[in-house]
């Protein structure tokens, strides 16, 4: 197994909303993780964009965090205004810089409520990863989203019906090599950083889209296209490692039995104020000791200064016109 020192940790940060999920999830990582707590953690702002504040800046300091900026725009990255690209940005970014054996992704909106125990590779292991959900996923020929994944197959060169099967945790479905980028690891020497980046590029170049979902999952069904493209040897993460809870899916999904067995819960919109109620009651009946500390930090909240709140509004703005015309463009299928 890799050691507790060969892994660094990496997440993006930018100004606003991202940045107080971002401290949440390093903080709960530095408190919960157990044997990965002491872990490197590499926090990348992949483009331009308004400062972090101060304060930001402090607790980064005070949980031994690195802070990276790559000054990326329009016009060295064509496509700085999908939020989604910041991924294989920032994690080629870290894997070029890092010394360890292993990299791990970490999405911002991930709280720590236990030791995730399987984060560590194998001997014979080169990618870790969790497939939660069949959405944005294909169950083959008869799916809508088939075609989609057909085209997407086609721009990489692979062949779809050479493709593994794997089943989602939560419905059990059984669906091509697709898995969730929320949370996963891979071995550095293996070259992924760079070959996701390279399929997530080549997707968007080709202006592919779905009628179903559109273009949205461009860096999630790369994953595995990835890592099937490479070779990897993969070893499927449980659940408890990437535990989904949210307020659209949680009267279909939720059980108390699953999220007492988390390790790491997902809790997209879980901690914004309008569901934090029963999140934190949830997080009560599961994990008491990390309900009261996070009850005693609050829901969460753009915590940015009102001039780089609106700096941050501009520039949305601006990539949302990009974002547009990309669309206009785009072959859906």
């Amino acid at each position: 197994m890799t050691k507790i020192s060969d892994i660094t940790f990496v997440c993006c940060v930018e100004s606003g909303s991202l940045e107080s999920q971002t401290i949440r999830m390093v903080e709960s990582l530095r408190r919960y993780g157990g044997k990965f707590a002491t872990a490197p953690v590499i926090a990348v702002t992949p483009r331009f964009g308004p400062p972090l504040s101060r304060k930001t800046r402090q607790i980064f300091d005070r949980y031994e965090i690195e802070y990276l900026v790559l000054r990326s725009d329009m016009r060295s990255n064509s496509y700085s205004w999908n939020n989604f690209m910041n991924k294989p940005y920032a994690i080629l970014s870290v894997d070029e810089r890092a010394k360890s054996e292993a990299i791990g992704w970490l999405d911002s909106d991930l709280l720590f409520v236990s030791e995730p125990d399987e984060l560590n590779l194998g001997s014979d292991e080169s990618f870790l990863a969790c497939t939660t959900d069949p959405i944005g996923g294909t169950t083959g020929l008869n799916d809508p989203l088939e075609s989609y994944w057909l085209s997407i197959c086609r721009v990489l060169n692979l062949d779809i019906e050479s493709l593994p099967w794997v089943f989602s945790e939560m419905e059990k479905a059984r669906i091509r090599y697709y898995f969730n980028s929320g949370m996963f690891v891979y071995r550095r020497e293996t070259s992924f950083a760079k070959q996701y980046l390279e399929n997530c590029t080549k997707i968007l170049d080709a202006h592919i889209s779905s009628k179903v979902c559109g273009y949205f999952f461009t860096d999630q069904v790369s994953l595995g296209l990835t890592a099937f493209q490479l070779g990897l040897d993969l070893r499927s993460l449980p659940y408890s490692h990437n535990s989904t809870m949210g307020s659209m899916t949680h009267n279909t999904w939720y059980s108390e039995d699953t999220l007492r067995k988390a390790c790491i819960v997902h809790y997209h919109d879980s901690m914004w104020p309008a569901f934090w109620p029963t999140f934190i009651e949830c997080l009560h009946n599961t994990h008491p000791e990390v309900e009261k500390w996070v009850s005693s930090l609050g829901p969460m909240s753009n915590q940015a200064p009102f001039q780089w709140r609106l700096m941050g509004a501009v520039m949305k703005k601006i990539r949302a016109r990009t974002e547009k015309n990309y669309k206009q463009n785009c072959l859906h299928v």
